[in-house]
């Protein structure tokens, strides 16, 4: 099957979502998040699906939010930030998709989810910014390992980070 798809995968707060939805009208493509399907699929926030169900309950839902994503045609697909801890959902992605690893530094991360935010699950409780670069070690080779192409966001606005994915693209 020819990957008609672009998915993008990196930690919480790279832009994947955003970039995503500029990419995907810019190259002429249908947008999809993969925590919208869980949303839609759970009829609840993330958020609360962690409260409700826990961690492991939303990684089943995730996984199958990906696969739903994966089967599709000329998408680009903004994956939750933990999509590549499973070997299922980076597999299934690469069968349809080029993989674009949007990586960000734990101190941007920060500065674009802000002090307060209540929907990032995995970033309540004390001390954030510990825990964002414990996280980011955690994941790294997981991104860098499923990634086709990689874009380091920091200091970028949106439309500089979709410009330089389509200039990598170009070259696959």
């Amino acid at each position: 099957m020819p990957r008609t798809n672009v998915a993008l995968v990196g930690f919480m707060g790279a832009g994947k979502s955003t970039v995503g939805r500029e990419l995907a009208a810019h190259m002429g493509k249908t947008f999809v998040e993969t925590d919208a399907l869980v949303e839609r699929r759970a009829g609840m926030s993330v958020s609360d699906v962690f409260a409700c169900h826990g961690e492991a309950h939303f990684r089943d839902l995730e996984s199958a939010a990906v696969r739903e994503a994966a089967e599709s045609h000329d998408c680009v697909i903004a994956c939750g930030g933990g999509v590549v801890l499973r070997e299922e959902n980076v597999a299934a992605l690469k069968a349809s998709s080029v993989l674009v690893y949007l990586e960000v530094s734990p101190q941007a991360v920060l500065s674009r989810i802000g002090p307060q935010s209540t929907t990032r699950p995995l970033l309540s409780g004390p001390d954030r910014e510990w825990r964002v670069t414990e996280l980011m070690q955690q994941r790294r080779s997981a991104y860098e390992a499923a990634a086709d192409v990689t874009v380091v966001t920091d200091g970028l606005a949106v439309e500089q980070v979709v410009l330089h994915v389509q200039e990598r693209l170009s070259h696959i």
